[in-house]
């Protein structure tokens, strides 16, 4: 066992000093001495000092806990302890920039292979039914009030050179508010450097709450509500103070006063991101609610870069880097998204620093803290510079926070939090030899385990080595020489020319008739002609589809692709959430959507309330972002729904049960929406007045989204099947003024046909379905025709990823079934569901001025046998056939090569290694 090498200068009679030549032994736990001297000097060290140059041979002396001199040419004062740092290196100390050290009964959810949360809720805990309950807030608890200073984790952690960690409650939604603690010893309030720090914000509730929000869409409608409240608690309460007569005062909220401080005063609002989709939301909702956002995460860094310096929005990034589950299925197929995901994580600091992001690092549930240290040894493999290694630990760390004037590098007049080790602090096999937190010295343990004890996991339970010194015999090694796999292009345009010609097509235009041998010209993404004589430009890409058939982009008027979640189902009414906020630009489900020739589709709420959330209508760009899927202008619109879905049994019950019931719901929330429209004219008209010494009325998303239904600026797109529950709904729309503009599904329609003409909604059936539930028994194939005859604006929908690939020949049903024509039948995929959605005036048809949205098939559109060759998107091919299959064994070979690495790395993770060396150990 090593020993620490320390000369001490001790004062003897007269003045004098005698250098003594002291073997001080390592010590298990506590290593402070009980009458340790408060000044300490480490002398012929190099010491990296971060914020300026490394001092090759140098001195830094520590007294009362503070740093007082650094340098080569520095005096020791007679009273300090003197350590001879030869061949020894010092550090700042390192920050771990989000943690849960020294709180206990802390909770970390377990995750699937994409890092999301996989735990429930427990039986017991409350049931919120909507936002007003407050579920999973404890925004009020501060970390500093919670510590528990002998949480065995704070000395394996100083032991590998940590001195300060950012800790915070972690469970709910809003779990509290964040601490910044040096890692010593002594009362909790000795550890407290700052609090608070920061708020932090999860988009998971833990398994403290049930009820609302059992979504992502529910949590982060929760999310946008609660930070509304707290700006008008601010408003409301500053109004009141500034003159409080003749006002209500506002209520105390203890749950919202502590969000309400956060945003008044710019303190760091944390918020998870791991997706580069959910770096985008986190941004726009940090935004819109005026927040000082801080990522952490944000493993898909790498893609969001630009975002976040754009923004100059500060990143933790996590160094638990993804990797497939322990206990998964060894039959399970990774898709090629995952596998690049766990490939490229690592790159992720490399890409922030080239950036100018501002970034730290945090553990992230890392076990041993040795682990974190050869964690970022892997972002340093994958092109991080050590310098911004460290810096992240240090530096950076402490200015995101706020105490760069006091923590982060080694400088006269910070604390003295001091690192030493006998090595580059990222290599391998560097021991950290002390430790200074606060300027009090702590020896670390060099751990020799028994012979017995050198396996790991199990076999150190019970043999006397506590969590500290498990860790420490414990280290994984980085991944030496690793380099991203080169990814094949899969996402974008295969072609995107300015100028575009398909020629000697039989182009069916759905408005203007069939040209044979006619063609299109696209021009910035829009068509500018169409017809037989159409003239060539020099610079023009042109496509000969001679023998071929064009036609415009297949719309779907009901479909659940390419979002994260699809149903709020905790509450009856919903409106507050929408799919726009759940976009998953990743779902392959777009892509080979684009193999069946569509081209926009409108992704809607599920149909498990009366009143469910907000639709998005997108196009399908495939490999955009979530905006940059979103039809522009395309009008605002929501799901309502009917029927069995809405009144089905729940546990705990959930009103309605009965039709009756679902028809008051939604008169109830008509009702409350068109109160809350009256509050907010009444303010507005007393503003206009003149009147200034007014509290506004608390914004609420659910009433504010039910109340542009009732302005006509929001479209309402009912899920239905019977004719008596569609005649319902119909007379109470009219009732509040309200038209409907689609009935979908609309099983029964055939029934009720001229009812639904004469009010003006349109109706989105199935060619089909049928008998799949009792209220769909009565279906027949004839719907769409018969409905069509009577005048509604009809469209086949697929409510389905793999019915939209081929909705072109369910529309070709209604021609059998019902007789429709050719261009009828054609529109029911075409023109009539851009009709409903409010956007035909670009889509819909091949017409000069609109978007060039179209499908080149190989045969009759309407033929069983019609294969799309080509889609076109805004003048952009997404999809060929033949590069498509010319791509697939590239695409095949990366997936392989990604297996093969995934395969190396987790028969390394296999392996324990000791302090003996690198390289050595036993397998587990």
């Amino acid at each position: 066992m090593s020993l620490i090498h320390c000369l001490i200068r001790a004062p003897v009679m007269g003045g004098l000093f005698v250098t003594l030549a002291l073997l001080v032994p390592p010590q298990v736990g506590h290593a402070q001495q009980p009458n340790a001297p408060p000044h300490y000097a480490v002398q012929n060290a190099r010491i990296v000092t971060v914020s300026g140059r490394t001092i090759p041979n140098g001195t830094i002396v520590m007294a009362n806990g503070v740093i007082t001199a650094v340098g080569t040419d520095v005096t020791i004062p007679p009273a300090a302890w003197v350590i001879d740092g030869q061949g020894l290196t010092v550090y700042p100390g390192l920050i771990d920039g989000l943690t849960t050290l020294g709180i206990s009964g802390s909770e970390r959810p377990s995750r699937d292979q994409q890092g999301r949360p996989q735990s429930g809720p427990q039986p017991d805990a409350p049931f919120a039914r909507g936002p007003e309950d407050r579920p999973a807030t404890t925004s009020w608890l501060n970390a500093a009030d919670e510590l528990d200073a002998e949480d065995e984790r704070i000395e394996s952690w100083r032991n590998a050179g940590f001195t300060t960690a950012v800790t915070s409650p972690e469970r709910g939604l809003f779990p509290g508010q964040a601490a910044l603690i040096n890692l010593g010893e002594g009362r909790p309030n000795d550890l407290v450097v700052r609090t608070p720090v920061a708020l932090r914000v999860n988009f998971e509730k833990g398994r403290g709450s049930r009820g609302f929000p059992n979504s992502i869409m529910g949590v982060i409608a929760y999310v946008e509500q609660t930070f509304a409240d707290a700006a008008h608690y601010g408003q409301a309460w500053t109004t009141y103070e500034g003159n409080p007569r003749g006002l209500e005062r506002p209520d105390y909220d203890r749950a919202v006063e502590p969000i309400s401080d956060a945003l008044a005063s710019g303190r760091l609002v944390m918020m998870p991101a791991t997706w580069r989709r959910e770096i985008d939301r986190v941004l726009r909702i940090g935004a819109e609610a005026g927040a000082n956002t801080l990522v952490y995460g944000a493993h898909q860094g790498y893609e969001a870069a630009d975002a976040l310096a754009e923004r100059n929005v500060p990143v933790l990034v996590s160094l638990n880097w993804p990797k497939r589950d322990e206990d998964a299925d060894p039959e399970e197929d990774d898709p090629l998204q995952v596998l690049r995901f766990r490939d490229r994580a690592p790159t992720t600091p490399a890409t922030l620093q080239a950036a100018g992001v501002p970034f730290a690092f945090y553990s992230d549930g890392i076990d041993c803290p040795g682990d974190v240290l050869m964690h970022a040894a892997t972002a340093i493999d994958a092109g991080l510079s050590r310098d911004a290694a460290l810096r992240a630990f240090t530096l950076g760390a402490a200015e995101i926070y706020g105490v760069a004037d006091r923590l982060g590098s080694i400088e006269e007049g910070k604390i003295a939090n001091v690192v030493v080790t006998d090595g580059d602090l990222f290599n391998f096999d560097t021991k950290v030899k002390t430790v200074f937190v606060d300027g009090r010295k702590y020896d670390v343990p060099e751990v020799e385990p028994r012979e017995e004890s050198r396996r790991g996991g199990r076999e150190f339970e019970g043999r006397g080595f506590d969590r500290s010194r498990r860790c420490q015999m414990r280290r994984a090694r980085p991944r030496s020489g690793w380099t991203a796999t080169p990814a094949v292009a899969d996402r974008g345009p295969v072609q995107s020319p300015d100028v575009m010609v398909i020629r000697n097509a039989t182009v069916m235009t759905v408005t203007q008739g069939t040209i044979e041998n006619g063609s299109v010209l696209i021009r910035d993404g829009k068509i500018v002609e169409v017809g037989q004589n159409v003239s060539v430009p020099r610079d023009a890409t042109v496509i000969d589809a001679s023998g071929k058939f064009v036609t415009p982009g297949i719309i779907d008027a009901h479909s659940h692709i390419a979002a994260e979640s699809i149903n709020e189902g905790s509450i009856s009414v919903s409106a507050m959430v929408g799919i726009k906020e759940v976009l998953d630009p990743d779902d392959i489900a777009i892509y080979r959507a684009l193999g069946g020739g569509v081209t926009t589709v409108n992704v809607l709420h599920g149909s498990a309330n009366p009143i469910g959330g907000r639709n998005a209508v997108i196009k399908l760009r495939w490999g955009a972002d979530a905006d940059g899927l979103l039809f522009e202008g395309a009008p605002e619109g929501i799901k309502f729904a009917l029927g069995e879905n809405t009144k089905r049994e729940r546990n705990p019950p959930r009103y309605p049960s009965t039709r009756m019931g679902v028809m008051d719901v939604i008169r109830q929330a008509f009702v409350d929406a068109r109160e809350y429209q009256a509050n907010w004219r009444e303010y507005e008209q007393r503003r206009a007045r003149g009147e200034r010494n007014l509290i506004p009325p608390r914004r609420d998303l659910k009433l504010e989204t039910l109340a542009e239904v009732l302005d006509g600026t929001r479209l309402v797109h009912a899920h239905s099947y019977r004719g008596d529950e569609i005649l319902q709904l119909l007379r109470l729309a009219e009732e509040f003024g309200v038209t409907i503009a689609t009935f979908q599904h609309v099983l029964e329609g055939y029934r009720v046909a001229k009812e639904i003409a004469e009010h003006g909604a349109g109706a989105s059936t199935f060619s089909d379905w049928w008998a799949y539930k009792v209220e769909a028994y009565e279906a027949i194939p004839h719907n769409a025709a018969l409905m069509t005859e009577k005048g509604v604006v009809v469209s086949i929908n697929s409510d389905s990823g793999e019915e939209m690939r081929h909705l072109n020949q369910e529309a070709a049903k209604a021609q059998k079934w019902g007789g429709l024509s050719e261009t009828e039948a054609l529109k029911l995929v075409t023109l009539n569901p851009a009709m409903q959605l409010g956007i035909e005036d670009r889509v819909g048809s091949i017409e000069v001025g609109k978007d060039a949205d179209l499908v080149i098939f190989d045969d009759h559109p309407l033929s069983i046998y019609a294969v799309p060759l080509t889609t076109i998107v805004d003048g952009h091919v997404y999809f060929d056939r033949e590069h498509d299959i010319a791509r697939r064994q590239a695409l095949a070979d990366e997936k392989s090569a990604l297996l093969e690495k995934q395969q190396q790395q987790q028969q390394r993770q296999e392996r324990v290694v000791t302090p003996d060396g690198p390289g050595q150990g036993e397998d587990l």
